[in-house]
């Protein structure tokens, strides 16, 4: 009984090496319906599982000239449908990763973008608070944290001690940090 099925198997891949699509019919109606049930199996849905199974018999078509007779096509079908089931969970990961990607991508985006509302609001509250300074504490607290001057730097260009500067923005510092304090206590 073997030994016909394999003989059948080889007549029927010599038939479909010679472009006989009634072979081909007669091999799709012989594997497709258990092909379709091993392959949904794996994938748990139809319309995916229908997918493969006529992407495993378009390759048998287009592939058949390097058929090997010898080899049975149960074995050769049930090969061909693993690497396509194999394919489609590489490109399910592919996808599952991109969409990852976008959407931590898409995350960093936003967060980027409410840190720097967050950094100008509060850049404008502290400005806010710097105009209510003496105009000498606003223009030390400007030379240092906007100009970048270190304090030596700033005394020498004010006509004041190197103490008297670093007193100045100690108290405009503490002074910012008093009325950040109260502004969120306020919010809350």
């Amino acid at each position: 009984m073997r030994q016909g099925f394999l003989h059948n198997d080889a007549v029927l891949t010599r038939r479909l090496k010679e472009n006989d699509k009634s072979a081909f019919e007669l091999i799709f109606n012989n594997f497709s319906r258990r092909l379709y049930c091993f392959t949904l199996g794996y994938v748990h849905s139809q319309a995916e599982a229908e997918e493969i199974i006529q992407n495993v018999f378009i390759s048998l078509w287009e592939n058949r000239d390097m058929l090997n007779e010898a080899f049975p096509l149960q074995n050769y079908l049930y090969k061909v449908t693993i690497n396509h089931i194999y394919n489609y969970f590489k490109q399910q990961s592919v996808r599952r990763n991109y969409k990852e990607r976008v959407m931590l991508e898409g995350s960093e985006a936003d967060l980027e973008v409410e840190q720097s509302i967050l950094a100008n609001d509060l850049e404008e509250t502290v400005n806010r608070f710097i105009e209510d300074l003496p105009l000498r504490q606003q223009i030390i607290y400007r030379l240092s944290r906007m100009e970048g001057l270190c304090h030596a730097e700033i005394a020498q260009r004010m006509g004041l001690s190197i103490r008297a500067v670093e007193n100045h923005i100690y108290r405009t510092l503490k002074y910012i940090r008093e009325k950040l304090q109260e502004e969120s206590l306020l919010a809350e």
